[in-house]
Order: C-alpha cells, then sequence, then structure tokens
C-alpha cells in the first residue's frame, strides 16, 4: 500500500499535472489559432480520424504485448510497446490481405474494433494495477519545461495541416510524396490490391509507414481526401517518438524522462518530417523505442534475451520503414548491444543474435514481398547479385540507380565528407539538430562513464555516423536516426544537485529558443513567400485545382477533361493529385514510351502505339525534363520538343500550354491523341 506520503504526493502531483495539461493544451491552441484558426477544425476531422487509428492501434498493441514474455511492466512500458507492437504488425498484416486484395472499408474498420477490443479489456486490468502501485518520485519544477514544446508541437501541427506539394523547398516541396509515398498507396486503393509496379521503382522500398498512409485511405475512400489524415497521423508518430524518448530518460528517474522528452521535442526535425509525408517518423518511433528495449536488455541482465527479442523486433519494424534503417539503426544497435556489459561475452554474444533474428523477422515480410514479385529481396540495391531482372527493370537501370544514389564525384574523398558533416549535420542552415542537444549528448556521455548503457549508446552513435559518412549519400535527412543516440545520452546528464539541474535547465531553454528560432524562420519562409501569408493549411483544392505554380495543368485536366480519359505523362512522374487515370513511369525505370522511340518507329507509329494503349491525351512536362537533364538523373535524349512537333504532323493534336512565368515560356503542353483506327 502506497505510504501517507506518496498519497500525499499523489494527491499533489495530479492537480499540477493536470494544470501544466491545461495550460499547455491552452497555447498550443492559441498558437494555432494565430496562423490559421481553421486548422483547429482540421484537428477534429484529419486530426481525429489519425488519433482513432493510432488509439485502436495501440489498444490492439497493449494486447500483444504479454506476448513478449516480459514479465510485469510499469503502464508506460506497456502502452508504448503496444503502439510499437500495433503499428509494426498492422503495417504487415496489411501487405499481407492487401496483396490478397482485401482492402475493403468494412472489413479495416472490424479489424480495428476487434483490436481495439481486445486492447481495452487488457487496460482495464493494467489500470487496476497502476492504482495499487505507489507513485513515482515527481520531477518537480523541472516538469514546467514541458512548456517549452508547446510552440514546436503547434508548428508541427501546422506543417502536418498544408497539403503536401508545398512543403519543403529542400526535398523539391514534397516530390517524394506525390512520387511515391502518396501515390503508391492511391495507386494501391484504386487496383483493389497491392501489386509490382514496373514504373515506380520506389515502390519496391519496404514500406511500414506508406501501409498506415495506405489504412487511412481505405478508411477515407479517397485517397486525396485522406492526404490530410496521412500527414496528421506522420505528425501523430512524431508525437510518439517523443513518447519513447521520454521512456528511455524515464528509466533513469522522472527528471531525466523530462529531459529526454523536451531534448526530443525541441529539435526542428520532427517538425520538418511532419511536414512531408514521409517515412523518417515512423523510422525514429521504432527505432528510438528499439533503443528503449535495448537499454532495458544492458540493465537487466536476468531477461536480456527477451528484451533483445523485443528490440530486435522493433528494429525490424524500423527497417520495415527505410532500407538504410539497416545501417542506421539495426546494425549500429546489434553493436552497441555487443559492447555493453556487464554479461560475458558469450551471453552478449547470445542477445546480439537473438536480436539480428528478431530483426530479420521483423522485416522478412518485405523481402519476402520483393523476392515474390521482383525475384530480389532487396530490390533495387543488389545489382548484379540476383539473376532475375523484373518488368520496366534490367542492368543499365540498375547502373544508372546506383550510380545516382551514391556519393557523387566532388564527395568520393574523406575530406569532403568531412565537411559535408559539417554542413549537413553540426553546421545545418536550418539547425534542424541544434547545438545544445550535443552539448547535452556530450554531457551526458561524459558524466556516464563505465556504465554499459552510455557505452552502448555511445558506440551506436560512432556506427551512425560512420554508416552516414561511407554507405549513404551524405544528404541531411539520411542523419536524422542520430536524434536517436543523442536524446538517449541526453538523458544521463547530472540532475543530483540543484546546480545541474539549474544547468540543465538552462540548456533546455537556450536550445529550445535557438531551435523554435530557425523552425519558425524555416515556416514562415514558406508561408510568407510575399508580403501577405498564404494560408494554405487544409487546402488540398489549392492543388487539386490547379492553383499551385507549376500545377496549373491540374485545372485542365481534372475539370476538363473527360472522366474516362488517359492520359500519358512524360517527364513528371508526380502523378497524387491526377483525379484523372494517368500512367507514368519514374526516371529509373524503363518507359514503355522511351522504348518505343528508341526501337526506331516513326512518328505514325507512334502516335498508333498511343491510340492503342488507350491513351486520350498526353501531357509534356518541359520543365521537368530540363531539371531531370541538368541533374546526375538525366533523361533519355529523345524526347525533344521537335519529336512532338512531328509527332503532331503525325495527328497528334495540342490543345493546351500551361506557363507560370512572365516569360510565356511553357513548362508544359497538353495533347490529344486521336482515336485509334
Amino acid at each position: 500500500m502506497p505510504s501517507k506520503q506518496d498519497q500525499s504526493a499523489t494527491h499533489r502531483d495530479g492537480p499540477r499535472t493536470r494544470s501544466l495539461l491545461v495550460v499547455g493544451a491552452a497555447v498550443v491552441g492559441l498558437l494555432i489559432a494565430l496562423q490559421n484558426p481553421l486548422v483547429l477544425v482540421l484537428l477534429l476531422t484529419d486530426g481525429l480520424l489519425a488519433v482513432v487509428v493510432l488509439l485502436c492501434v495501440t489498444l490492439a498493441g497493449v494486447a500483444a504485448v504479454p506476448l513478449l514474455r516480459l514479465g510485469p511492466l510499469p503502464a508506460r512500458w506497456q502502452v508504448l510497446l503496444g503502439a510499437g507492437l500495433g503499428l509494426g504488425l498492422l503495417s504487415i498484416v496489411l501487405l499481407v490481405l492487401g496483396a490478397a486484395g482485401i482492402l475493403s472499408r468494412v472489413v479495416w474498420i472490424a479489424l480495428l474494433a476487434i483490436g481495439a477490443g481486445a486492447g481495452i479489456l487488457r487496460v482495464r486490468g493494467l489500470l487496476k494495477t497502476a492504482a495499487d502501485q505507489a507513485p513515482a518520485r515527481a520531477s518537480g519544477r523541472m516538469r514546467w519545461l514541458w512548456l517549452l514544446v508547446c510552440p514546436f508541437l503547434a508548428l508541427t501541427i501546422l506543417a502536418a495541416s498544408v497539403p503536401p506539394g508545398y512543403l519543403w523547398a529542400e526535398e523539391g516541396n514534397g516530390y517524394d510524396v506525390l512520387e511515391y509515398h502518396l501515390q503508391m498507396p492511391k495507386e494501391y486503393l484504386a487496383a483493389g490490391r497491392i501489386v509490382y509496379a514496373p514504373h515506380n521503382v520506389y515502390a519496391s522500398f519496404p514500406a511500414n509507414v506508406e501501409m498506415l498512409y495506405l489504412l487511412c485511405m481505405v478508411l477515407t475512400g479517397d485517397a486525396v481526401d485522406a492526404a490530410g489524415a496521412c500527414k496528421m497521423l506522420n505528425a501523430g508518430l512524431a508525437v510518439l517518438i517523443v513518447a519513447a524518448a521520454w521512456l528511455i530518460g524515464r528509466e533513469r528517474s522522472s527528471t531525466a524522462g523530462v529531459v529526454t522528452g523536451v531534448a526530443a521535442a525541441g529539435t526542428g526535425w520532427l517538425t520538418y518530417l511532419s511536414g512531408v509525408a514521409y517515412v523518417e517518423n515512423g523510422m525514429l518511433f521504432f527505432g528510438m523505442l528499439a533503443v528503449a528495449a535495448m537499454l532495458r536488455a544492458v540493465q537487466q541482465a536476468p531477461q536480456r534475451l527477451r528484451w533483445a527479442a523485443a528490440a530486435g523486433l522493433l528494429a525490424g519494424f524500423s527497417m520495415g520503414c527505410k532500407y538504410t534503417a539497416v545501417v542506421l539503426v539495426g546494425l549500429p544497435l546489434a553493436v552497441g548491444l555487443l559492447v555493453a556489459g556487464p554479461v560475458g561475452l558469450r551471453r552478449r554474444l547470445a542477445s546480439v543474435g537473438v536480436l539480428l533474428v528478431a530483426q530479420v523477422a521483423a522485416f522478412a515480410p518485405w523481402l519476402v514481398k520483393n523476392a515474390v514479385m521482383t525475384h530480389d529481396p532487396v530490390f533495387p540495391l543488389s545489382g548484379r547479385v540476383f539473376d532475375g531482372y523484373p518488368d520496366g527493370w534490367g542492368q543499365p537501370e540498375s547502373t544508372h540507380f546506383a550510380a545516382t544514389h551514391a556519393p557523387g564525384p566532388d564527395e568520393a574523398g574523406i575530406a569532403p565528407r568531412l565537411k559535408a558533416t559539417w554542413h549537413q549535420i553540426l553546421a545545418d542552415p536550418d539547425q534542424r539538430f541544434g547545438p545544445v542537444l550535443f552539448i547535452l549528448a556530450a554531457w551526458g556521455l561524459m558524466s556516464a562513464r563505465g556504465q554499459h548503457a552510455a557505452a552502448a549508446l555511445g558506440m551506436m552513435l560512432l556506427m551512425q555516423l560512420l554508416a552516414w559518412l561511407f554507405v549513404t549519400h551524405l544528404f541531411a535527412r539520411f542523419a536524422v536516426p542520430l536524434l536517436i543516440p543523442l536524446v538517449a545520452l541526453a538523458g544521463w546528464v547530472p540532475l543530483e544537485s540543484s546546480r545541474c539541474r539549474r544547468l540543465v535547465t538552462a540548456a533546455l531553454l537556450v536550445g529550445a529558443a535557438w531551435n523554435g528560432l530557425f523552425l519558425t524562420r524555416l515556416y514562415r519562409a514558406h508561408t510568407h513567400p510575399g508580403p501577405q501569408r498564404v494560408n494554405l493549411e487544409g487546402a488540398t483544392g489549392f492543388f487539386t485545382a490547379g492553383l499551385g505554380l507549376g500545377h496549373e495543368h491540374l485545372a485542365v485536366i481534372n475539370q476538363e477533361l473527360p472522366a474516362d480519359s488517359r492520359i500519358l505523362m512524360v517527364g513528371d512522374a508526380k502523378a497524387f493529385y491526377f483525379r484523372r487515370q494517368v500512367d507514368y513511369c519514374v526516371v529509373f525505370n524503363r518507359s514503355p514510351f522511351v522504348t518505343v522511340l528508341e526501337s526506331g518507329a516513326g512518328p505514325t507509329d507512334v502516335v498508333s502505339w498511343m491510340a492503342r494503349r488507350g491513351y486520350t491525351h498526353v501531357l509534356v512536362n518541359w520543365s521537368e525534363i530540363e531539371r531531370l537533364r541538368s541533374s546526375r538523373y538525366g533523361f533519355p535524349s529523345v524526347v525533344t520538343r521537335d519529336l512532338f512537333e512531328h509527332l503532331t504532323s503525325a495527328g497528334l493534336r495540342r490543345t493546351h500550354e500551361f506557363s507560370s512565368n512572365a516569360t510565356g515560356i511553357p513548362y508544359a503542353e497538353l495533347y490529344r491523341v486521336p482515336p485509334g483506327r
């Protein structure tokens, strides 16, 4: 039974916590309303759907936690492990059932309800157990540091409410989102099943997060209308990252939990990633939770193997979000566990073996999917290792892909790579890590010398840096997994004395102010391109109606062309906002249109080929073709303006020219294909 002192602490702690939540919610709501009150409405629509999905999946995961056989666990572990298991297993189940053509809205509502119901039954028992436990020592005044999170949460929600395709300039305004992160789930929804895409190599990447986007589309019934819910769900994953970071620190003390939670939330990366429907938030959540389980394995020797299995399972889910997580999460986690005692070498090797087996098991569904669809489990990364090439792919495409996804010639040496580390990570122009996080992590590492957990985190950080330097193509976003050990190490700063707590408090205040300044500047640069603010939050119609710069062609295609039109897209692969059937091909895949041109077919034969394929129109994006040709990606030289002049002579008819600048030079042209004879 709790002592009278504990009960008194509970009575004091409850109102303080409620006050903190009320004040925090009020601040976040006020900050959002000052920017665009419509976003508060979006939270009740798109945001509500995302929350319901995450809640149902977490409840289902809570019901599955006992399968890990980790023994009695505090409620915080049950809930967050439930979220990790639920989201990871849901993605795999959606992959399996989606490949079987089971994408019915009714079926998935029923599955979510069943999972949530099972979780509710178990949560009732957890709540009773939690009520019988003595409360943890309160974190005192430092708990109010959680209010530093409010501006970041407000900006995260605002960024998540902006339709994909606008944020951020460094990401080509979310080019990858419109090309495959949301486009492929849209195609699966239209096809009624998950299928191989010979026109889009990125469809063969592991897609745990894209499966969550697909679920939102299934529940909404329309892919484009679900874009807002997808982005809100992605922002929800960012919140879970902060919760997992808090969990890591909370294992040391409630005050350390405040430090790790606020340090994670106060980085610009989480808000930045919530502005685009990418997969890094999912990768980070699973990775952060995997590290929490790994640290538990290090600190609880009797259950080391079981916690290693849990960590491996979560790391495998992280790898199922993005291939790079193999070298930036999975392998560094294994090395960290290997060097961390206090058990002997044989026991450490056994735990690493269990970890790796669990990683492969969680990652295997995506390997099997590729093996079945492409005859290559790690397509398209294997090059010449596997003999079979799927439709739309061959040795030239494999060579091209590998060459353009490696560091360029000017980044090949050690000195250029170290220079990239400085410019992309430490001196990032947008300060998405921020110097204070590095300072806190270094302080924590030095303060925890001799601690096995800190040694594991330090080794993980070193392995990640080496992997980023020598395996990735040195893009800033690929360094995001560094957040995991950096935040965890920040939880080791000394907090025993009041002087240390004041120093840590000051550091978090300065870090939040510094990072918040750069993040606000970045967001403002996009929402204030001129003297007036552009209120795009929730404005999906801004793109589908062709109001966006460079998207004017969508107005004609979505609103003027017949519903049964079929458009061949040449050059452009941003197909998400089209309301008509479009055929496109990313620059790395073998284009059937280019293949016909390279076969030597004359203009009349090419136009006849278009008609036989059922195309009613051709959209040529000259601006995108020129952009690709000026980059390392390139674009086939056979596609020229002269070519289309010849095709026009053979029966193709130009119907529209689209221009976005004062010069009047069209960035794209729309042609009508004559009916086949």
